[in-house]
């Protein structure tokens, strides 16, 4: 452990961190149950407005992987800063968008400077702690995290009530402004100078190549893109099966996305709690092996012509294995790479995110009409998680974090 901040001072950076961590989600929540009416406002055709959950994926992606290192070389404060100002002028962008094409650029900088929000929160947690007080603090911030993802469907759905896809807009640009002005007065610098890496982009490659040489790195970066890719599928599709399927109001459809991430959210809080008496890579591994077994139930369940709520049962289940997945995860990948533990941070989210964008075509030919088809990719996804995990992370090799 590097330094540490203690009492008030640790309660504060939890909640800020966690705050800040919370900008990333809110690029896609709120917006979901809104797609429909940016589809008819912009005048386009609705496949290319969700075709936008790919471009803030390429954002995502190239947020995370540019963050990490530039944090790396120069320090947390200043690029947190700089990607502050980026998404507070990228949702004003994307409320005034006049077309398409504004739109999608806009996007793509929210989703950017988003994911490196989350990348440098999570490597100015790295330079403050290791291993279990790590995957505390961690657990802690991820609560404060994952409370967006069932805020942010309600928040869409609530605000369409009396505004657009625009106030929205306008919404997260004022709370980004916020917390932009309590990060630059209060937020601490963590990385000392002597810390801190060469040239930004002379030394990238380097730090690049230093975290892929580990092993359970690697492997732990494939379980996160199928983890990530699979719940990317749940989104671009359970909307169009609660409505096709189930009649499902459009206005509904965010009060079930945000009850479904509130499993995730529990999830994370059951998992910081058993972290505390199983280690990391056997509470992942378990995780993994239930998911496949939620995607199989969800799988025959959709085949025997199940009811709302028992298809709804089942994927509010795995969206709470999602959640115990996430601590472990990335405390597994950061521990081990105190020296880089932006660059670490920034592969760990940049692939769940370029696997995504990747599989966005694949996500149009899934049904629309049945949960088989995300069913068939939990189970096919987590199944290939638990080989790697066992094959290429090892767990019996790896050192306990407790």
């Amino acid at each position: 452990m590097s330094k540490t901040i203690g009492g008030t001072g640790r309660i504060k950076m939890i909640l800020l961190i966690g705050a800040l961590g919370m900008l990333q989600p809110f690029t896609i929540d709120p917006y979901i149950p809104s797609l429909p009416a940016v589809s008819d406002d912009l005048a386009v055709d609705p496949g290319l407005i969700q075709l936008t959950l790919s471009a803030v994926s390429l954002g995502f992606a190239f947020g995370m992987l540019l963050a990490g290192p530039v944090s790396d070389a120069i320090g947390r404060k200043r690029p947190m800063l700089i990607a502050l100002a980026i998404y507070i002028a990228s949702s004003l962008l994307c409320a005034l968008a006049p077309g398409l094409e504004v739109f999608f650029a806009a996007r793509i900088l929210q989703g950017l400077s988003g994911a490196a929000l989350t990348v440098i929160g999570n490597a100015m947690l790295r330079d403050l702690y290791t291993g279990m007080p790590l995957l505390k603090m961690m657990s802690r911030v991820m609560l404060i995290n994952a409370a967006s993802w069932f805020l942010g469907p309600l928040i869409g759905s609530g605000f369409l009530q009396f505004t657009d896809w625009r106030g929205i807009s306008f919404f997260i640009a004022i709370f980004a402004g916020l917390l932009g002005v309590i990060a630059f007065l209060t937020l601490p610098e963590t990385l000392k100078s002597e810390a801190r890496r060469d040239e930004i982009f002379k030394g990238m490659g380097k730090r690049f190549r230093n975290v892929l040489r580990d092993r359970s790195y690697t492997g732990l970066l494939i379980i996160q893109m199928l983890i990530s890719a699979s719940v990317f599928a749940y989104l671009s599709v359970t909307p169009f099966v609660f409505a096709n399927t189930f009649d499902v109001p459009a206005t509904e459809v965010g009060l079930y996305l945000g009850l479904n991430s509130f499993g995730a959210y529990l999830g994370i809080q059951a998992s910081s709690k058993l972290a505390q008496y199983i280690p990391a890579q056997w509470l992942l591994t378990g995780s993994l092996v239930l998911a496949a077994i939620a995607g199989l139930l969800l799988i025959v369940a959709s085949n025997a012509q199940a009811s709302f709520w028992t298809i709804e049962g089942l994927i509010f289940g795995w969206l709470f294995l999602f959640g115990a997945t996430n601590t472990p995860v990335n405390a597994l990948a950061l521990s081990p790479h105190g020296s880089e533990a932006g660059t670490a941070a920034s592969l760990i989210g940049a692939v769940g995110f370029l696997g995504t964008a990747m599989a966005g075509p694949y996500y149009t030919t899934l049904d629309k009409f049945s949960a088989v088809g995300v069913g068939t990719t939990w189970l096919i996804f987590m199944v290939i998680s638990i080989a790697v995990m066992f094959v290429v992370v090892r767990p019996n090799k790896i050192k306990s974090l407790i």
